[in-house]
């Protein structure tokens, strides 16, 4: 039983010290004879009460303070320290574990962001990446997951999503980010992304539909940054954004 609630640090203290208390019930009908039980049994209550339960919720609340130091360090290989997004590690274990997962992959860049660090300073460079990260987590579902893959880049999985799905949600992000003012110490700061999407199928390793999406991604970068370029056709794009 993993004890990762303060319910379940009282569940377990109540369940182990009533199976105590049982086995020592039973143990008197087996070894006392028949005039001394009232007795027994009483002392046996006592002394299960007064012994056996603190040391159980003493047990329970150490199981407790593991499993919750256990799940922070769970979440410090699991979460982006920066962004509060999955990590690339996630991403990929996340991924491999559902090899059937299939959906729209979308790697998303910083444009200019050198310019950034070198107008405003590294700290203000952090801003800019937690505010866009958080963008990007508004534009999705639960069962989506959006990572750092590195430095300014992050991708993006939507699960189980159709292309005009896809198309819609990376054109969303594109265009939240780009209205957006991050405020930072030394000014506020504005940015676009560029954003490049494949589509999974179930039988295909991530890494392939990853491959693709930067694949377009780099075009969108040669196109002139601040666009969406995936690897199906799209129709109607501008009637598409007005949808998004």
């Amino acid at each position: 039983m993993v004890v990762d609630t303060t319910a379940r640090v009282w569940i377990f203290t109540l369940v182990v010290t009533a199976t105590t208390l049982m086995s020592a019930v039973i143990l008197n009908f087996v070894f006392f004879p028949r005039e001394l039980l009232p007795l027994s049994l009483k002392a046996t209550a006592g002394v299960v009460l007064i012994v056996s339960f603190p040391i159980c919720l003493w047990v329970a609340r150490q199981m407790h303070e593991k499993a919750i130091l256990s799940q922070e360090l769970q979440d410090l290989v699991n979460r982006d320290r920066l962004t509060d997004v999955a990590t690339r590690d996630f991403f990929f274990a996340r991924l491999t574990e559902f090899p059937d997962a299939y959906g729209v992959s979308l790697m998303i860049d910083i444009d200019h962001f050198k310019r950034v660090n070198d107008t405003h300073g590294h700290l203000a460079g952090d801003d800019v990446i937690h505010a866009v990260a958080q963008i990007m987590r508004g534009q999705i579902r639960d069962v989506d997951i959006v990572c750092r893959f590195g430095g300014e880049e992050f991708v993006v999985f939507l699960h189980r999503a159709t292309a005009d799905e896809g198309w819609i949600i990376a054109e969303r992000i594109r265009e939240r980010i780009q209205a957006a003012t991050t405020r930072t110490a030394t000014g506020d700061v504005r940015v676009t992304v560029s954003v490049g999407g494949s589509m999974k199928e179930r039988i295909e390793h991530v890494d392939k539909a990853i491959k693709r999406a930067d694949d377009c991604l780099y075009r969108a970068k040669a196109a002139g940054r601040n666009r969406t370029v995936v690897d199906w056709v799209v129709q109607n794009q501008d009637e598409r954004r007005r949808v998004g």
